[in-house]
């Protein structure tokens, strides 16, 4: 049985992304900054889903680097690749401090409300999916890999979960990750191991929350998955090419959500459908919800900024358009259009 969801309210992303808002400027230079980086590097042959040939020619190009659809799955890819060096660069530079500069939480109040209002509703999406399906989540080993700063491994254990587990390749993530749930519970690996901890490890259910869009490999994981005999569910959150990532081709200003921070590659529907049929896995759960109204939002709100409009004014676009941010994204959500989408496999049957 499909457990299928749509929509989620935006308040808590309101609250916790005003520095979107406030400091554009800063974080459209480190886009740029990440983009010039990858362009850089070699040009990319195969897609990222499915390693079929790509076509030559980019569908659009935006901050210098070139995206295609892939024929075959039609997945969104960058065309260049996700090198040793640019991943490095990124990800382990300086045991990830730059990098975990996104994701970290100045206090343990910061942390937990995140954990709260951001990632509980990913665990309880995760526990009701596996309970629509007659199978009892609290019988399950969980791995969580890639886990940043261990908040969805925070928020299963808050969801009573305790077989729980995460891994991390960044030194300063892991550190502070485990000082805020108050135990060693993540673990840090070496880039070079991540198909071997996915090849081995006991975990009846694995988790990629924010991560398959940024790791070098995501189709060789995926086989390392498919091959565990441990494994029986594999749960994502990825970002899709949506209507944010349209917003994003003409606002050249504005700092992207979705072409941005290393995602390299986007979903689609058909990739993802794609990537279920080619490893003969069963979608149990999927939730499609975005942040594109918020985006809308934000990149005409900027603009207004940037373009010298009143104050009056750009408190009266916030004053009228709010309100409409939660209906109108949930119409988007339901068409599958969505910047984001979480989805739970189970492996067929041998």
């Amino acid at each position: 049985m499909k457990n299928k969801e749509f929509g989620k309210t935006s308040s808590s992303l309101l609250n916790q992304k005003t520095s979107f808002f406030k400091d554009n400027d800063l974080h459209l230079k480190k886009q740029r900054d990440i983009a010039e980086l990858y362009a850089q590097q070699p040009r990319r042959e195969q897609c990222m889903n499915c390693v079929s040939q790509l076509g030559a020619s980019a569908d659009f190009t935006k901050d210098q680097v070139g995206y295609v659809l892939c024929d075959n799955c039609g997945h969104l890819n960058g065309m260049n690749q996700d090198t040793d060096a640019f991943c490095e660069a990124l990800y382990t530079q300086d045991d990830g401090k730059s990098y975990a500069q996104v994701y970290d939480s100045a206090d343990i109040d910061s942390y937990n409300y995140r954990t709260t209002s951001t990632y509980i509703p990913k665990a309880n999406f995760l526990q009701t999916s596996l309970m629509a399906n007659q199978i009892n989540p609290y019988d399950l080993e969980y791995l969580d890999f890639g886990a940043g700063t261990g908040y969805f491994v925070s928020a299963l254990k808050k969801t009573g979960l305790r077989n729980v587990a995460g891994t991390e390749v960044s030194k300063t993530q892991v550190e502070l990750g485990n000082a805020m749930i108050g135990e060693d519970i993540l673990k840090m690996h070496q880039m070079k191991d991540s198909e071997k901890i996915l090849a081995t490890t006991n975990a009846k259910v694995v988790s990629m929350i924010g991560v398959l869009e940024h790791v070098q490999n995501p189709h060789t994981l995926v086989t390392a998955i498919s091959e565990n005999p441990n494994i029986e569910f594999f749960y994502i959150s990825v970002p899709t090419f949506s209507l944010s990532s349209y917003l994003e081709m003409l606002s050249p200003n504005v700092f992207n959500r979705q072409l941005s921070c290393a995602h390299t590659h986007l979903y689609t529907e058909d990739s993802l459908v794609h990537l279920a049929s080619e490893f003969d896995l069963n979608i149990i759960g999927e939730w499609w919800f975005g942040t594109d109204m918020v985006d809308v939002f934000r990149h005409i709100m900027v603009n207004l900024e940037q373009q010298g409009a009143s104050e009056k004014l750009v408190n009266l676009w916030k004053q009228d358009f709010v309100p409409l941010i939660d209906s109108m994204q949930l119409e988007v959500d339901k068409r599958k259009y969505s910047s984001e989408v979480h989805m739970l496999f189970q492996k067929t049957p041998s």
